[in-house]
């Protein structure tokens, strides 16, 4: 499995209904949609017949005046994972340079778009992650450098100030950050900083708004890369319910009140039983965990007993000792540890 969140694979290899199947692959908010969520579709639902709005006008409009940031520093897709694609495709760049372990598809949008100069920055020491990014870049030049910040799957954070230094020092590289996660730790978001002309910032509302089903992302940077972009974007790639209720879901202050209350307990259970377990984990900042295993077999196990969680051998230079196990409700957490607590024995 590629990503995380193919419980329809996990189905068929199993034999389990959907709906028996506990998804701990997937890095997705949990907490359901607010009602009002449902209300809005209704009202809206007359208007499916219609085409939806190519440039998210209503949705741009409500990030521009949350976030103050210019309406034409803003471009909307079909999730942040759209955006990636879109971003090389625009930028055309001749050499990157990528943050590992990572997010598998800033690797294959490169390679997709023939970008054969792509080179990597290997480690799982979160202290060191900022050194070894300026010592690579004094070396050789890059037109584009992804970060995933936080990253995925280690859920370390390189603070602002920092990838702000760096993209000052080096003005002829664009810094793609990647902000999927973003919404755990929204201080340090550098979406106020993106409107230079050299960082651009993905946003998806897939993670902690739980939004995965839908498909709706947007990036802020220069208004000069975006009108570029948008030469490349397919027309009509956000559905009109995806923009509907991502109008509706980024403006609810309750919702993210109790995610926020919601992964403060369940992530302070997660350490706990980690530790308890004395299984090596990785901290993070985000609602998932990388966890290193000290026996194989991990993945299979789980699943035959209905638990989904990913397998990150396909990570570069992680193996499959590696799991990343999100945080999900504790109902789900605890029937994942009573099963990592038998595999561990035996």
């Amino acid at each position: 499995m590629t990503h995380g969140g193919d419980i329809y694979t996990a189905s068929e290899i199993t034999g389990k209904s959907l709906y028996h199947i506990i998804d701990m692959s997937s890095s997705v908010n949990p907490i359901p949609l607010p009602n009002k969520i449902k209300r809005k579709v209704i009202e809206k639902f007359p208007f499916i017949h219609k085409y939806p709005d190519t440039e998210a006008r209503q949705f741009k409009k409500i990030i521009s005046e949350f976030y103050n940031i210019p309406f034409e520093n803003i471009i909307c897709g079909n999730g942040s994972t759209e955006l990636i694609y879109l971003t090389v495709k625009t930028l055309k760049p001749a050499s990157v340079l990528i943050l590992e372990p990572t997010f598998t598809e800033y690797e294959r949008a490169c390679k997709v778009n023939g970008i054969e100069k792509i080179e990597k920055i290997f480690t799982l020491n979160r202290e060191e992650i900022f050194e070894r990014i300026k010592e690579k870049m004094q070396k050789r030049k890059y037109e584009i450098v992804f970060i995933c910040n936080p990253n995925n799957p280690t859920g370390c954070l390189i603070n602002k100030k920092e990838i702000l230094r760096l993209a000052s020092f080096y003005e002829n590289t664009v810094f793609v950050v990647d902000e999927a996660f973003i919404d755990f730790v929204p201080d340090e978001s550098l979406i106020k900083n993106a409107i230079s002309k050299n960082i651009i910032v993905l946003r998806s509302l897939t993670k902690f708004y739980g939004l995965a089903g839908l498909r709706f992302g947007y990036a802020v940077t220069s208004s000069e890369i975006i009108e570029k972009m948008k030469i490349y974007r397919q027309p009509w790639s956000i559905n009109s319910l995806a923009q509907w209720i991502a109008e509706e879901i980024i403006k609810d202050e309750e919702f993210k009140r109790q995610s926020y209350a919601f992964f403060m307990k369940e992530k302070e259970f997660f350490e706990c039983t980690l530790n308890e377990l004395k299984v090596k984990y990785f901290p993070s900042v985000a609602n998932f965990y990388l966890i290193e295993i000290p026996k194989k077999g991990i993945f299979k196990y789980m699943l035959e007993r209905g638990i989904l969680i990913r397998d990150c051998s396909d990570f570069y230079g992680l193996n499959e000792n590696f799991i990343r196990v999100s945080v999900k409700t504790r109902d789900e957490n605890e029937k994942f540890f009573k099963e990592l607590r038998e595999f561990l024995r035996i």
